[in-house]
């Protein structure tokens, strides 16, 4: 099977990530090279200052959605958010943010296509809405 290299988020897992870069201001900001040496990102979808790593996927994998779980080093660790119906379940992007918004222990997980088996989609349309 094919694969494709991308840019996670260290963090959450996904992919809509920001690098820092070198361009031409007097060329209509025209791409010169990455910023060598600053892993350091900034991620979209979990909205913090994170490193940012190359990874292999499928061709065909993309993010179906999201979910809420504890953050590592905290007593929540290792434990999906209360506001789930189950490890099952797969959220959109909005929807999971406001479980992010009670407490400090937990961080988004981007879910990517085959991450779940069997996922029950809980919401229609674009996960990242």
């Amino acid at each position: 099977m094919a694969h494709k290299t991308i840019t996670i988020c260290t963090h959450c897992g996904s992919d809509n990530v920001q690098v820092k870069a070198w361009v031409k201001p007097n060329e209509n900001n025209k791409f010169v090279d990455y910023v060598e040496g600053d892993e350091l990102g900034w991620c979209d979808d979990c909205q913090l200052h994170s490193v940012v790593n190359s990874v292999e996927l499928k061709t065909n994998a993309k993010v179906i959605g999201f979910q809420v779980v504890g953050e590592d080093g905290t007593p929540m660790e290792g434990h999906i958010h209360s506001g789930m119906a189950g490890s099952f379940c797969v959220y959109n992007l909005s929807h999971a943010k406001k479980m992010l918004n009670i407490g400090n222990y937990w961080r988004l997980l981007t879910i990517w296509s085959g991450d779940v088996e069997d996922a029950t989609m809980m919401f229609k349309g674009n996960p990242r809405d």
